[in-house]
C-alpha cells in the first residue's frame, strides 16, 4: 500500500486513509479491547486471538514500566478501515511515535539544540549503577548526521533515541582502518580482531559487507534477518556474558532498515520490556539502549524467505508473555541465547556447533562430569554440570553470535536460504562518564582460562551482590577493581 506522509495524512479523513504501518500508544480500554492512539488518530484495534493475547501485557506491563511515566510506543502493523485499525502481527516497541533526520547541532546563543530548524531536547535518562546518559553522551552526537525518534511537546520535538544515518542501511558501506583486514579475511577479524580493546573500545562504529552474490543491488522490500551481540559492560562484573537476540525487517525505500529484534528480557533497571522492539530503540534509546552500556556487534544477511522469519517472530511471543508478566530469573536453561536458538530452528536456521563425541572428550569445555556430582558446588557446579552435557554455544552469548556466523556463511546454507549479502556492524558505545564496555567473555568454565565467566561471577557476587550490603564497593572502589574486565577481549 502507498504510503502517506505524516503532513498529508492530517488533511485526510480516518475513514480513506490506509496504510501499513501506524505509530502511538496501546490503550487497554477493558473487556477485551484496544485502541491505538497516535499521531494518525485513534483507532479500534482488530486483530487475531492470539494476537490479542500479548496486548494486555503490552498495553500495561506487570513489572516494568518507562520510568518517566509514560506508557510504551508502539509501530503497528496492519490496515487501516475507517476507524479501525486491523492489526497483522504483535507491535513493535519503539522510541516514540515520530522521527526526525538530520544533523543535531548546538545553537551557543541561545543554548538549545536543533535538527534544521526544528528545535528538539533530549528525553529522559536514568542513573544506573551510578551513571546516565549524560552532557558527554549530548555533545557526542552534535554535528552528526542522525534519525531522532520520539514525540512532540509543543513546538518542540523529545528525542528518546539517536542513531547514526547509514549504520543500519543497505546502502554502500562504510571505509574503516580495517578495509585491508577485511579484505583479507573478513570471518578472522569478525571472530578474533573485533574483541580487541583497541576495536571493541574504540569509538568507531562501521558497517562492512562481507558478502554480495554477484552483481546483486539491495531493493526496497528485500527481507531482513540479523543476529546480534552485546558486550560487556565496563560498570559490572554482573553483564561479562553479554547478551544475544535475533530479528527480522524489510529495507525501505530509501534502503534503511525497517527492523527488529525479538528481545527476551527479564524484570530489570532499564526499562526494557521483553517483546519485539526497533532496531532504534534496542541500541540507541537513552535509557533502553544496549549502546548506553557497551559495544554491539551485528551481522546481518538480506534475501531469506520472509515466511520462514514470520515462524520465528512468532515463535517466541509466548516466551514475551511470560517475560512481561513474571518476575522470572535468567538460568542456563531459560535465557535470550536459549529462547532465541529454539525459534531460529522453526526458520531453517540452525547454530553450527554440533560437535562430535570425540570432539567433546577433547575439549576441556565440555568435560564429561558428571551433573549429580557437579551438583555439591552449588551454582559452579550448576554451570560445570551444563557445560558437560551441552554446548555453550546453546545458552552463552557470545558463542553463539559465532555459531550461527558460521552457519550463514557456509556455501550450502547462502544457497538453501536464498542469502545475497550479509554486512557486519560494529556500533561503539555511547561515551558518557560511565565505564568503558568491551568483548563480552568466550567461556563459562574453561581449565585454560583463570578470568572465564564463573570467575567474574565470584567478584559480582564478592563486590556487587553481597547479602551484607556494607561490604560491597562504592563506585570509585569498584570502578578500580572493574579494570580486570579489560583482560576479557
Amino acid at each position: 500500500m502507498k504510503r502517506l506522509s505524516f503532513a498529508l495524512a492530517l488533511t485526510l479523513s480516518a475513514s480513506v486513509f490506509s496504510a501499513d504501518f501506524v505509530t502511538g500508544y496501546l490503550i487497554d480500554k477493558g473487556n477485551g479491547e484496544f485502541e491505538i492512539n497516535g499521531p494518525k488518530g485513534v483507532f479500534e484495534v482488530v486483530t487475531t486471538e492470539t494476537i490479542k493475547k500479548s496486548l494486555p501485557s503490552l498495553a500495561n506491563p506487570t513489572f516494568v514500566k518507562q520510568s518517566d511515566g509514560n506508557p510504551y510506543s508502539y509501530e503497528f502493523k496492519g490496515e487501516v478501515l475507517g476507524n479501525q485499525f486491523h492489526l497483522k502481527q504483535t507491535p513493535t516497541n519503539i522510541p516514540g511515535a515520530e522521527s526526525l533526520k538530520g544533523v543535531l547541532r548546538y545553537d551557543e546563543g541561545l543554548g538549545q539544540y536543533v535538527i534544521g530548524d526544528q528545535r528538539v531536547e533530549f528525553g529522559y535518562t536514568k542513573v544506573l549503577n551510578g551513571y546516565e546518559f549524560d552532557e558527554i553522551s549530548k555533545k557526542s552526537f552534535v554535528g552528526k548526521n542522525i534519525i531522532a525518534e520520539g514525540r512532540r511537546d509543543g513546538d518542540v520535538f523529545v528525542m528518546q533515541a539517536l542513531t547514526p544515518v547509514g549504520l543500519f542501511n543497505a546502502g554502500p558501506d562504510h571505509k574503516t582502518k580495517y578495509d585491508s583486514q577485511f579484505k583479507k579475511n573478513p570471518y578472522k577479524f569478525i571472530k578474533k580482531h573485533a574483541y580487541k580493546n583497541a576495536v571493541s573500545q574504540s569509538q568507531e562504529s562501521f558497517r562492512k559487507t562481507v558478502y554480495n552474490e554477484r552483481g546483486y543491488q539491495v531493493q526496497p522490500g528485500e527481507s531482513v534477518f540479523l543476529v546480534t551481540l552485546s558486550g560487556r559492560q565496563g560498570d559490572s562484573f554482573g553483564s561479562v556474558n553479554g547478551h544475544f537476540v535475533a530479528g527480522l525487517g524489510e529495507v525501505k525505500e530509501d534502503l534503511s532498515l525497517r527492523a527488529e529484534v525479538s528481545n527476551a528480557y527479564v524484570v530489570n533497571g532499564k526499562d526494557i520490556l521483553s517483546g519485539n522492539t526497533s532496531l532504534t530503540n534496542y541500541f540507541s534509546n537513552l535509557v533502553q539502549g544496549q549502546n548506553n552500556y557497551r559495544p554491539t556487534y551485528t551481522f546481518i544477511a538480506y534475501g531469506i524467505d520472509k515466511t520462514k522469519l514470520k515462524k520465528f517472530r512468532d515463535f517466541l511471543e509466548p516466551s514475551h508473555i511470560e517475560f512481561r508478566t513474571k518476575d522470572l530469573e535468567i538460568t542456563l536453561d531459560f535465557n535470550c541465547t536459549t529462547e532465541t536458538a529454539k525459534g531460529l530452528s522453526l526458520a531453517g536456521i540452525v547454530g553450527n556447533h554440533k560437535r562430535t563425541l570425540a570432539q567433546r572428550v577433547f575439549d576441556l569445555n565440555h568435560l564429561a562430569f558428571p551433573l549429580r556430582a557437579a551438583s555439591v558446588f552449588g551454582e559452579a557446579g550448576e554451570a560445570l554440570g551444563k557445560t558437560a552435557n551441552g554446548d555453550k554455544e546453546d545458552f552463552q552469548p557470545r558463542p553463539a553470535f559465532h555459531s550461527y556466523i558460521d552457519t550463514l556463511k557456509n556455501k550450502k546454507v547462502i544457497k538453501e536460504l536464498g542469502i545475497k549479502r550479509m554486512d557486519y556492524i560494529f556500533y561503539a558505545q555511547i561515551p558518557s562518564n560511565r565505564a568503558v564496555g568491551g568483548a563480552p567473555s568466550n567461556y563459562t568454565f574453561h581449565l585454560g582460562v583463570k578470568h572465564d565467566s564463573l570467575f567474574y561471577k565470584k567478584l559480582y557476587d564478592k563486590y556487587e551482590n553481597n547479602d551484607n550490603k556494607s561490604e560491597n564497593l562504592d563506585p570509585e572502589e569498584l570502578r578500580e577493581v572493574l579494570k580486570i574486565l579489560d583482560k576479557v577481549e
